[in-house]
C-alpha cells in the first residue's frame, strides 16, 4: 500500500521548530531519552495513522506508536517514526450494552470519569495519568484486578493499522493472531492500535478504604502480617504496601492501602476487618477504617506518589512465602535513595487470560521507584531501584511489561511457549520489522 493523502494532525521532522518541545512532550517525566525519532506524526484520526504508517514504510522509517506516553523507559521514542496519539481521544459508549469504544490516549481515570453517570466502570491503571493504550497492551493491572482479573481480558475486539498500513478490525475470530497479541504483548506488539472495544462493568453498590500509617522501625511486624493477611483476603479487597516519605516527614514509614468493592456498606466494612488486626496497629501514625470513597480519591492517592522528577522502575513477581521474602526486603526498605522514591508492594490473585498473550504472574509483585531531581544523580538512582532488583533476582519468576526496565535489567516477562509463538507472528506480520519492539539497549 502507498501513501494517498494528507495527514490532518501535526507533523515534525528531526531540526524543524517546535521538534524538540514535540518529543519531550511525549515523556511524562523529567528524565527525557537521547533518542530522536526522524519524523514525529501527533495524529488526530485513524486515517491520520494510516497515512503515517504508509509513508514511513515508503521512507524506510521504522515505527512506534505513543498512548498516555507512561512508559516509564520512554520505549516509544526511538528512531523513526514516532506516531503520538496525544490528540486523538475518542471515547463512545453504550450504556444498555455495557460497552464502550476508547483510543489508546485516553487515560483510566478520564474513562471511569465518563462511565460513572452510567454507573459503570472499566479496571483501568491505577495512576490517573497512564493512557489505556500502553496499559491494555501489557495486560493492564487495573483497579479491582483481583475480582476482575487482566483489564485485556475485558478487550472483545481492536481496530488497528498493520505493517501492509491496512486498518483492519479484531476480535477473536477474525485476526485473532492480533487479538492474542494485543492482550499482553506491550510494547512488542507488531501494529498501531487505534480502538478498543472494550466490556464495561457495574459500579460496586460500596466502595470503601482504609488507610494505615505506620513507622519504617515497624517493618518486621508489619509487612509479614501485610503478606499474610493479604493472601487470606478476598478478591474483592485490594490492598497495596508503600514505602515512602511524605512531604514533610523526616523519615520514611509504611502505608498499607485497601479497598473492598461490595454489594453493601456492612459486607465491605467486614471484608476490611482484618487490617485493623495489625500486631503494632498502637503504633500508626495515621489509621482510618472503612470510609466510603470515590475513582477521584482513590485516583488523587495514588497521584500523590507521582512527584515530578526524574524515574527509574524495577519490579518482580514473586512466589515465595513471607518467611523466606521479609528478611531479604529489610534493605530494600531502609535504602530509599531519596525523599521521593518510593517501594510498592501489590498482592496479586492470579486470572487467566483467554486467548492472550499475557502469561507471567504470581501472588506477589513488588517495585522500587527511584525519583529524583538532578541528572547528576542518574547513576546512582538508577542502579537503586535496578541494583535491588537484580540481588532480589534469585526469588522472582519475572517482571511485569507495566514496569519494564529491560533496557537496564533483562528478564521474563511472558511464558516461553508465549513468546515463541508471539515471534513467530511477528515474523509473520511483520517480516520486515516495520515496528519497534521491546527496547532492549539504546543501541
Amino acid at each position: 500500500m502507498t501513501s494517498t493523502g494528507t495527514i490532518a494532525g501535526e507533523v515534525w521532522r528531526r531540526g524543524e521548530e517546535g521538534y524538540e518541545a514535540a518529543r519531550q512532550a511525549a515523556v511524562w517525566q523529567l528524565r527525557k531519552p537521547d533518542r530522536y525519532p526522524d519524523v514525529i506524526v501527533r495524529v488526530r484520526s485513524e486515517q491520520d495513522v494510516v497515512e503515517a504508517v504508509r509513508r514511513a514504510r515508503e521512507q524506510g522509517l521504522k515505527v512506534k506508536a505513543r498512548g498516555g506516553g507512561h512508559a516509564i523507559t520512554a520505549s516509544a521514542v526511538r528512531d523513526g517514526m514516532l506516531i503520538d496519539f496525544a490528540d486523538f481521544r475518542e471515547v463512545t459508549i453504550d450504556p444498555k450494552a455495557r460497552t464502550a469504544t476508547v483510543t489508546p490516549s485516553v487515560t483510566g481515570s478520564e474513562f471511569n470519569g465518563a462511565l460513572h453517570d452510567h454507573g459503570l466502570y472499566f479496571p483501568g491503571g491505577h495512576c490517573p495519568g497512564v493512557g489505556l493504550g500502553g496499559f491494555l497492551l501489557q495486560g493492564g493491572f487495573g483497579w479491582n484486578g483481583r475480582s476482575l482479573g487482566m483489564a485485556c481480558s475485558s478487550v472483545r475486539a481492536i481496530d488497528m493499522v498493520t505493517a501492509d498500513g491496512e486498518l483492519i478490525h479484531c476480535d477473536d475470530t477474525a485476526n485473532a493472531d492480533y487479538m492474542w497479541a494485543a492482550r499482553g504483548a506491550g510494547s512488542g506488539f507488531f501494529g498501531v492500535v487505534t480502538r478498543f472495544y472494550i466490556d464495561l462493568h457495574p459500579l460496586p453498590a460500596s466502595m470503601l478504604l482504609s488507610v494505615y500509617g505506620y513507622p519504617m522501625g515497624t517493618f518486621a511486624e508489619v509487612l509479614p502480617w501485610f503478606l499474610e493477611t493479604s493472601s487470606a483476603a478476598p478478591r474483592a479487597v485490594e490492598p497495596f504496601l508503600f514505602g515512602f516519605q511524605p512531604p514533610g516527614a523526616e523519615e520514611p514509614f509504611l502505608a498499607v492501602f485497601a479497598v473492598s468493592y461490595a454489594d453493601s456498606e456492612q459486607q465491605g466494612r467486614d471484608m476490611l476487618a482484618a487490617f485493623e488486626a495489625c500486631p503494632v496497629i498502637d503504633r500508626a501514625l495515621d489509621r482510618r477504617f472503612a470510609t466510603a470513597t470515590t475513582w477521584p480519591e482513590l485516583y488523587e492517592f495514588m497521584a500523590s506518589g507521582a512527584l515530578p522528577g526524574r524515574y527509574c522502575v524495577d519490579g518482580m513477581w514473586t512466589h515465595e512465602p513471607p518467611a523466606t521474602l521479609v528478611p531479604q526486603l529489610r534493605e530494600l526498605f531502609t535504602s530509599l535513595p531519596t525523599a521521593k522514591s518510593t517501594i510498592f508492594v501489590m498482592p496479586w490473585c492470579e486470572a487467566e487470560v483467554p486467548n492472550g498473550a499475557f502469561s507471567l504472574q504470581a501472588p506477589l509483585y513488588l517495585s522500587a521507584t527511584a525519583i529524583w531531581d538532578d541528572e547528576r544523580d542518574d547513576d546512582r538512582c538508577m542502579e537503586w531501584a535496578t541494583g535491588q532488583m537484580r540481588r532480589l533476582k534469585p526469588f522472582s519468576v519475572g517482571i511485569q511489561l507495566a514496569e519494564e526496565n529491560l533496557i537496564n535489567r533483562p528478564a521474563p516477562f511472558m511464558a516461553p511457549e508465549h513468546l515463541e509463538r508471539l515471534e513467530q507472528l511477528l515474523a509473520k506480520y511483520d517480516p520486515n520489522g516495520l515496528f519497534h519492539s521491546y527496547l532492549l539497549s539504546d543501541g
